[in-house]
């Protein structure tokens, strides 16, 4: 970018460079007593010799030579800035001037400098966000370019680090004391250095550049250590600033890679922004009805340099969401005792303990760190709370979930995703868990809380970073689950099958008259076919319901032999049918034959087949009226009355149902005025219930399976033991009475998820009182 500077531009350039110099420094000054009492306070608490030696040699720094550091940094800066400004006027930008002419492999400590750089330049643009807006535009007017880019700008606190790591690198100080000391000095200046911007602002507008620019700018800058443009979490306002000012989706692309370096999702934080926005209200109005909000005061400052939880008197110290993940890393392998790291606080910590996160919300640590951090802490013990509270998880399956707090708090610092990615791997492990727990015996339970022990081990010891651990785990627990489950299904198979014969045998009969019936009533037929079906073929058909059902081919092609037989002794009118009777007639005398032989009731075929004979000739003459429809040898007159009784003519209203399908309709009916058992109607297989005896016994089993006629449901543990049957009315009955209660089908991160936006959501204006989550619709 090409920039003609004249010479009143580049005045007004120099006085703004000497005026940011002189006012950081002028509260580095002010608060370098400070710095130095907080690095004499690390170094007590250093969890090694080398970190102490390292805090150590920072605080001497501070102590003796905090002038000629200044000196040099005022130095660093000034020739930082002018040479930035001759390059816009030479024709080349800084980014620019500084690439190399040909490919290098990057030095390890440049790396973790510029690493560190970039993220305390992310943070100060963030806490002075609406200041550098205006004074970029401001720029830009004065510099006569449509737009100034952040890279050019020599004004950007960016340029104030780099300056600062030159002086201290030109004083011989080792690179991680100078890391420390960046890092006190951006902790010193971040709360007042909205206000430096402020004034530069000022001057300018004063000196006629853009005067009547609102100072109520929207912000573009992405949140540092790992916030999205999109998150609308509100903005800090500095000392020089007015109003609030929300994130816009336009973020910068330098913070957004910054953020992205750190190892920070910047998406999929929709229910995250939610329970942010929600705290941050309830925090502003007070406590909800539904309970207390932890670890915020109504009217507690939630922007700028003001972090949740903080002492009056303590020092003003500041923690990176990348330290603070390292912090609880350190946490996560072990129990902390007092004072063994900086910012843990004077009481012991043990990651395994139920209230290890309460814990941590307490500490310094908290206090230290962003406030977007610091409410995830928040919102991730109030989760499981939730979670160690739900009534469904075993006490078992509750303390190995208890183990992983400090892993899933660094997922959810990391990552915001897992608040709304119900997917999620660390989600999935956590329901995983839970749910192995239920219908658990005596003797299998060792076996798989040795496997939970085993997985939630790794992932203690193993995890950093990378999620893909938990996914890992979660199939070696499904793989385990998986094989337990087999055999457990073939333990209930043997019962299934069992029960589903029996009631089969029981349908059978009434299901058998009711197709025959359904046949003879609605067509007049004669009373040698009807014989024959009523007597022999509903024999056939029962013994074909009662091995396989109605849902097998053996039924229906037993249904369709009866009907063949009906339409055989039709009169036939057309040539058609006439050569598909001659057709069929071989093959089904021979079927039906072979079906009486299955019911042992061969014998009666012969007599049967002599006048069925007489019955297909008269169709194919066209007249089965006048045939006689005889009555098989030996049978009385009175059945012949009886078959004549039997049979209505076309035009007869049909039967009623069976009885099997007036029983269906009854309960059906039933169950709309009957809540319970509309509930029991609706249950699928693999639904927990909860039994309670009348001696105060509970014992948790499974659907297992539900009979597809007589709605009779079967219960088992997960080893398809202790197997009970039960009624659809009886099971609902039970459920009336409170002896059985229905365990959530919800995984558990889900109902922990819904109970928090409950907990911490407005109260609802339904008349029960009730609380709904706000702006979160639950499948």
């Amino acid at each position: 970018m090409a920039v003609d500077i004249s010479e009143d531009c580049a005045a007004m350039l120099a006085t703004c460079r000497d005026r940011l110099i002189d006012g950081v420094t002028a509260v580095f000054i002010q608060h370098a007593g400070r710095a130095n009492e907080e690095f004499m306070l690390m170094a007590d608490r250093a969890a090694n010799s080398e970190q102490q030696q390292i805090y150590f040699a920072a605080s001497q720094l501070f102590a003796s030579r905090p002038q000629h550091l200044l000196q040099r940094f005022r130095a660093a800066y000034c020739a930082h800035f002018d040479a930035s400004v001759a390059g816009l006027g030479g024709g080349r930008s800084r980014r620019e001037s500084a690439l190399p002419d040909e490919l290098r492999l990057v030095d390890p400590d440049e790396f973790e400098q510029d690493l560190a750089i970039s993220k305390l330049s992310a943070r100060a643009a963030f806490n002075c966000s609406q200041q550098l807006v205006a004074l970029d535009r401001r720029l830009a007017a004065l510099m006569k370019v449509q737009r100034i880019r952040q890279d050019d700008n020599p004004l950007h606190p960016g340029s104030l680090y780099r300056s600062m790591l030159a002086a201290l690198t030109e004083m011989d100080i080792e690179r991680p004391v100078s890391l420390a000391i960046l890092q006190s000095f951006e902790r010193q200046t971040a709360a007042e250095l909205p206000g430096v911007y402020a004034g530069l602002n000022r001057f300018l507008a004063q000196s006629g550049i853009l005067p009547t620019m609102s100072t109520d700018t929207h912000q573009e800058f992405a949140r540092p250590d790992g916030g999205g443009g999109g998150g609308g979490y509100g903005a800090p306002v500095g000392p020089g600033g007015s109003g609030s000012t929300q994130t816009t989706a336009g973020s910068s692309s330098n913070y957004a890679q910054a953020a992205s370096r750190d190892g920070f999702q910047t998406g999929g934080e929709d229910l995250f922004s939610q329970l942010l926005q929600v705290l941050k209200s309830a925090a502003s109005m007070g406590a909800p009805t539904g309970g207390a909000v932890p670890g915020y005061a109504p009217g507690s400052s939630m922007q700028g340099g003001a972090m949740p939880g903080g002492m009056p008197g303590a020092p003003a110290q500041s923690m990176s969401a990348q330290q603070l993940v390292d912090a609880l890393g350190t946490l996560q392998r072990g129990p902390m005792e007092p004072g063994a790291m900086p910012g843990m606080g004077a009481n012991r910590l043990d990651p395994q303990g139920f209230n290890v996160l309460q814990q941590i919300r307490s500490t310094p640590m908290a206090s230290w760190s962003h406030p977007t951090d610091a409410m995830t802490i928040d919102i991730v013990s109030m989760l499981f709370d939730a979670i160690f509270n739900d009534p469904d998880l075993s006490s078992t399956m509750r303390a190995e979930i208890a183990k992983l707090q400090i892993p899933v708090l660094k997922v959810a610092l990391l990552d915001k995703s897992f608040f709304s990615d119900r997917k999620h791997p660390a989600r999935r492990l956590l329901d995983a868990i839970a749910n192995s727990g239920i219908g658990r015996s005596d003797h299998d339970e060792p076996r798989l809380v040795a496997k939970i022990a085993a997985i939630v081990e790794s992932v203690v010891k193993g995890f950093d970073s990378d999620v893909q651990i938990f996914a890992s785990q979660l199939q070696k627990l499904e793989e385990f689950l998986r094989d337990e489950e087999a055999r457990a299904q073939d333990k209930s198979t043997q019962v299934v099958a069992q029960l589903e014969a029996r009631e089969r045998k029981e349908i059978a009969p009434a299901r058998a008259t009711s197709e025959i019936e359904t046949r003879v009533n609605r067509r007049n037929l004669p009373p040698l076919v009807a014989d024959f079906l009523a007597r022999h073929w509903r024999l056939v058909l029962i013994e074909v319901f009662a091995r396989a059902g109605d849902s097998g081919g053996d039924w229906s092609e037993a249904v369709r032999l009866m009907d063949e037989l009906i339409w055989s002794v039709q009169p036939k009118q057309s040539s058609q049918d006439r050569d598909r009777l001659l057709i069929l007639l071989p093959d089904m005398l021979k079927r039906l034959r072979s079906g009486l032989e299955r019911v042992d009731q061969e014998g009666s075929w012969d007599a049967f087949f002599t006048e069925l004979i007489r019955l297909h000739m008269a169709a194919l003459h066209k007249d089965a009226s006048s045939a006689d429809p005889a009555i098989p040898p030996g049978a009385s007159s009175t059945k012949s009355a009886e078959w004549s009784e039997a049979r209505l003519p076309p035009s007869a209203t049909p039967t009623s149902p069976s009885p099997e399908a007036a029983r269906r309709s009854t309960e059906a009916e039933v169950a709309e005025s009957d809540p319970q058992l509309k509930l029991v109607r609706a249950l699928e297989v693999g639904a927990w219930v909860e039994f309670q005896s009348f001696r105060g016994t509970r014992n948790t089993l499974r659907l297992n399976w539900v009979s597809e006629f007589k709605r009779v449901y079967l219960f088992t543990n997960r080893q398809g033991e202790n197997a009970m049957t039960l009624a659809a009315t009886s099971f609902a009955e039970h459920l009336r009475k409170g002896t059985a209660r229905l365990l959530s089908q919800n995984p558990l991160t889900d109902r922990a998820v819904a109970q928090v936006l409950e907990k911490v959501g407005p109260p609802s204006d339904e008349p029960n009182g009730g609380s709904r989550s706000p702006g979160y619709a639950w499948e």
